[in-house]
This record gives C-alpha cells, sequence and structure tokens, in this order.
C-alpha cells in the first residue's frame, strides 16, 4: 500500500480515512467521533446511513431528489447531527 490510494470517488459523504467491512470510515476530529458510513443512489433517490459506535448514535437519510450537491448536503447534514451528542 505504498503507491498510489486505489480508490476514487468513494469519499463524497465526507473523507475516507479507511474501508471496513465496504463502510467508509471517518476517523474523529475534533468534535466528530470515529463515523462508519454508507451511501446508496438509483433512480433518483439517494440514501445515507451513518453511525458513531462510541456515542451510541446513528442516522438514516434518504431523498427523491436525483441531485449530487443535495446528497452531500444529507451526508453533511447527518455527520453533523452525530457529532452533536457528548460522548459516554
Amino acid at each position: 500500500m505504498t503507491g498510489p490510494s486505489p480508490f476514487f470517488g468513494m469519499d463524497e459523504s465526507g473523507h475516507m480515512d479507511a474501508m471496513g467491512l465496504g463502510w467508509v470510515v471517518m476517523m474523529p476530529e475534533g468534535d466528530r467521533p470515529l463515523i462508519l458510513q454508507k451511501t446508496g443512489g438509483t433512480n433518483g433517490v439517494f440514501s445515507y446511513i451513518a453511525f458513531a459506535p462510541s456515542r451510541g448514535v446513528g442516522v438514516f437519510m434518504s431523498i427523491n431528489k436525483f441531485g449530487f450537491s443535495a446528497a452531500t448536503a444529507m451526508a453533511e447534514v447527518a455527520n453533523d447531527l452525530i457529532s452533536t451528542p457528548a460522548p459516554r
């Protein structure tokens, strides 16, 4: 793994620090805990699921607007919600 990064276009919902069991992993940073996330889209529907095991919180969102900027905004809102509760 010392060569160029083999993954492209998989971190549109937030910077990908690692990949685990097919989930995008966002490492803790500032107030944000470790977040495991998945995105999906088909036929004009975008979905996003993310959870923070250390905080016991998760978010599922789905929109019926086929727009990359809308999907990105949806993921940002979900990640902000997950970062809001105090650590356990």
